[in-house]
């Protein structure tokens, strides 16, 4: 079954579509300090799901969650 076949956001990832997830999750991790389970677990279906649903530019997908993670911090 070809990729075209799925909607964007039920697209299984490609190679280079994990590629591009793990380097955007590894950079988050080393900034932020995230090292529990439960965090690196919710920081990495958030990426999988904004990805699939069309934040695929590397730099853009680090802003968004960036921005999510300032929203979801205790003030």
């Amino acid at each position: 079954m070809a990729r075209d076949d799925f909607a964007a956001f039920d697209a299984p990832l490609q190679n280079e579509d994990i590629v591009i997830c793990k380097r955007v999750f590894d950079h988050i991790c080393s900034t932020e300090h995230i090292t529990g389970d439960d965090a690196c677990d919710e920081l990495a279906t958030q990426i999988i799901y904004f990805y699939q649903h069309g934040v695929t530019n590397e730099d853009s997908l680090e802003q968004l969650l960036a921005r999510v993670a300032n929203k979801q911090r205790p003030t």
